[in-house]
């Protein structure tokens, strides 16, 4: 490792004395190394001036060796504007902070494994326009909580100039920072209270030009080198194999979940059969080795031949109907065109996006909520439903079927201008558009006025219900009844109960039709 240099001029006041870091083959520096008196999260700050694909690398390598140290580690992309760390590593920015925050992702699927780092990754994830309202949101008291309970560590790699990177202070006080020498680099995020650690910089080689921001990022083979691993001591050692993975929790529970209970995913799941077993049998003095035969039962064989059979039947009833109705002296078939109507399919669009309006400890309160927003807004679905948060029951309200984000944001404009809906109430206006997919079909009706019947006759008993259109792929429309909007079904469970309650027959779908939903 270098030794440590101090650049002209002073490193600034409070600042840990800068060290030359290579994070391509040189052993963590002490200072960055995992303290076990020191616990908390860590924001791993780095100036944007500098080179990025370094400061990425040099993340990596943090995390990489607190692994290597028997700490099971979290490395979450806070970079929300201009992510890197995928990129650097090599994987896909699916689910990742904004989604998990924002949108209820499961933080078990959200956080990945590294293959030959040890440690997990959190990605940034979907785009935000509003990347402070992910750095102040409420749910991190949570997280963090979950982290500590569990003895994990969390790794939160940000940029030093966020305007509302001070945010995180409450969570996680320690720094490590990242980034060339020089005046001022750090100080409006030091300025934020956090206490620095350590302080790593690029490494300037003899005859070379130090590092610039907006260098160009080598390709994906230079992103790591593999040197000789006796000259990687920080490299996580061979380890044991992991245990089969547990079942992963629903985005409700999901958030603030411990770490350690983030299931590892069996290395051998993909790995392609080996060879048949073989059998070793003597021949007098020596041995012939025979593959091992599969045998077939001659069960096996009857049930193949019924299965065939009654595939045959059904087949026969569905292309030629007539045949078993003639031989039984049955009502002749249907004319072609009513069976066609008869299995005219749903034609509608999925709509999974709804908009957050309130929630309430009561159903009365939840449902007066729900009609101000209708009486505004008349051709509006809006849905109340009970949802269990952080262990407790409400009566939550969302409004719209929207296909997509945009969509989604224009009803959002609406409704927070009438008043009806607070973005404060949420962490700020981006988390009120919430992915909502499914939803519970309680029937089909023939026009609007027989399914808005059925609704208020199931209001009497606390289920709250709203009549969607549904186009059918003959041209002709239905009136669906839908309950509820929920991110997963675990999350559906408490309303599933009461319609179960009420012996209402429901089952779980994918919300789809065509709102704003007119009358005919």
């Amino acid at each position: 490792m270098s030794d440590p240099e101090t650049g002209a001029g002073s490193p600034g006041r409070g600042l840990p004395q800068p060290t030359f870091f290579d994070p391509s083959f040189e052993r963590l520096p002490g200072s960055a190394a995992f303290d076990e008196s020191r616990t908390g999260p860590v924001v791993l700050l780095f100036d944007p001036r500098s080179d990025r694909a370094w400061a990425a690398d040099a993340a990596v390598a943090i995390a990489t060796g607190w692994t290597a140290g028997g700490r099971r580690t979290v490395l979450a992309d806070l970079s929300l504007d201009d992510p890197v760390l995928h990129d650097r590593i090599g994987v896909s920015n699916l689910d990742g902070v904004v989604d998990v925050f924002l949108y209820g992702a499961s933080l078990a699927r959200s956080a990945r494994p590294v293959p030959g780092r040890g440690f997990y990754l959190i990605t940034a994830g979907t785009y935000t326009p509003e990347p402070g309202a992910i750095l102040r949101h409420p749910r991190w008291e949570k997280l963090v909580a979950g982290f500590r309970d569990a003895g994990a560590s969390l790794l939160l790699f940000a940029p030093a100039d966020a305007p509302e990177v001070g945010a995180l202070r409450p969570w996680a006080g320690d720094a490590i920072l990242l980034g060339d020498r020089g005046e001022g680099r750090f100080d409006a995020a030091l300025g934020q209270g956090f206490s620095p650690r350590a302080w790593l910089t690029p490494p300037v080689r003899g005859g070379e030009a130090a590092p610039r921001a907006g260098a160009a990022t080598p390709s994906a083979d230079e992103r790591f080198p593999q040197p000789e691993p006796s000259v990687k001591p920080w490299m996580a050692p061979p380890r044991e194999p992991p245990p089969p993975p547990a079942e992963l929790p629903g985005a409700q529970a999901a958030v603030g979940a411990p770490a350690a209970a983030l299931p590892v995913p069996d290395p051998t799941w993909d790995q392609p059969p080996g060879p048949p077993p073989q059998v070793h049998i003597p021949f007098g003095r020596h041995r012939r080795t025979i593959p091992k035969q599969r045998k077939v039962s001659p069960l096996g064989l009857v049930l193949l031949v019924i299965l065939l059979i009654a595939l045959a039947v059904i087949l026969a009833l569905q292309f030629f109907p007539g045949v078993l109705r003639g031989a039984q002296g049955g009502d002749p078939a249907r004319p072609a065109a009513a069976a066609a109507g008869a299995r005219a399919g749903e034609a509608g669009t999925l709509r999974p996006y709804a908009v957050w309006v309130s929630a309430y400890p009561t159903y009365e309160a939840a449902s007066r909520a729900a009609r101000q927003v209708e009486e505004r807004f008349p051709n509006t679905p809006v849905f109340v439903f009970p949802e269990e948060t952080q262990g407790v029951l409400w009566q939550k309200v969302t409004a719209g079927m929207a296909e997509d984000t945009a969509e989604a944001a224009g009803l959002r404009t609406q409704l927070v201008e009438s008043g009806l809906v607070d973005p404060q109430s949420v962490g700020g206006p981006a988390a009120l558009i919430q992915p909502r997919p499914l939803a519970f079909d309680l029937g089909d009706f023939d026009t609007r006025g027989a399914a808005a019947a059925r609704a208020r006759e199931l209001s009497t008993r606390s289920i709250y219900a709203y009549p969607v259109a549904v186009p059918l792929s003959d041209g002709r429309e239905s009136w669906k009844l839908y309950a509820g909007a929920f991110a997963d079904s675990a999350s559906a469970g408490a309303l599933r109960s009461a319609l179960d309650a009420a012996q209402v027959p429901a089952r779980l779908v994918q919300r789809a039709g065509r709102p704003p939903a007119s009358p005919k």
